[in-house]
């Protein structure tokens, strides 16, 4: 059967491949479309953190550091001050009504009123001048104790054990080893020093050094002072002055009466002991 020529059989093949290629290049203009905007999406992606690091790090050179959240805790730790006195406070010198102050505080509560009056020193009579121009150690003793010599001297007659001339109270056994190598200019070569405080010193050792020694000088802490007393081994009927190293104050800005456990020894030392031998000789309290 012959082809019907009148069919133009080669026009709708045309339009078959025109519709495919079209259909084909849509396609391939919705990929490079997708394509084009996927870069671009990725490129503001880029961009972003490019930014956000850029941000991150200033100008290139320095990391810029995040702010941490600070407690409230850590606020109060950063705000707290060694101490609130004032500086006018912490440079005034100790007086004799500051002594009888700590001791009125320190023995309201344990003695009648009646009898606490009995248990204070008397601020004209029973001290030394004050140590108002802040002189150094060897400096203010050389001052106040004008019959030092004379009183080592007699010291050195009498060979008295266990009963020095001079008694220094301090707060700690640091500041002790501190202040006798301040105090060595002042002391004649002869004198021999009784280190009586706790740090590295056994009682029974300093028991036994005073029992054979005759020392013109005794430095210590009260606790330890208190107990070398109690067992007889001290004896202060030979002292001319009781030194306490009143205005020294510890890293933190504390003085020997500001900490409690020196505080309380220091004023049982006082009442039991220092008062009764101020009132019955010639010694006199000085503050350091």
């Amino acid at each position: 059967m012959a082809d019907n020529l009148d069919d133009e059989w080669w026009v709708d093949e045309n339009n078959h491949d025109k519709s495919v290629s079209e259909s084909e290049g849509k396609e391939k203009v919705k990929i490079s479309k997708s394509k084009k905007e996927g870069k671009v999406s990725l490129d503001s992606e880029k961009k972003k953190k490019g930014a956000k690091r850029t941000a991150e790090v200033g100008d290139g050179k320095e990391p810029v550091k995040k702010k941490k959240k600070v407690s409230k805790n850590e606020k109060k730790k950063e705000r707290k001050r060694i101490t609130d006195e004032s500086p006018e406070t912490l440079t005034r010198p100790g007086m004799p009504e500051d002594v009888r102050a700590l001791m009125t505080k320190v023995l309201k509560d344990k003695v009648k009123d009646g009898l606490l009056e009995d248990c204070l020193l008397d601020s004209e009579n029973d001290f030394y001048p004050c140590n108002t121009e802040a002189l150094a150690p060897k400096d203010y003793l050389a001052s106040i104790l004008t019959k030092w010599k004379q009183a080592i001297k007699k010291s050195f007659f009498m060979k008295k054990t266990g009963s020095p001339c001079l008694l220094i109270v301090t707060s700690s056994a640091i500041r002790a080893v501190e202040l006798n190598r301040q105090i060595k200019d002042f002391l004649d070569s002869r004198c021999k020093v009784a280190k009586l405080f706790a740090k590295h010193l056994k009682v029974e050792e300093q028991v036994k050094f005073l029992s054979k020694t005759n020392c013109q000088v005794g430095i210590g802490t009260p606790g330890r002072l208190l107990l070398l007393i109690r067992q007889g081994a001290l004896q202060l009927e030979s002292l001319v002055a009781v030194v306490l190293d009143w205005n020294w104050r510890d890293s933190k800005l504390k003085r020997m009466s500001d900490i409690p456990e020196v505080r309380t020894d220091l004023v049982t030392l006082l009442k039991d002991y220092v008062i009764e031998t101020v009132q019955a000789s010639p010694c006199k309290l000085a503050l350091l």
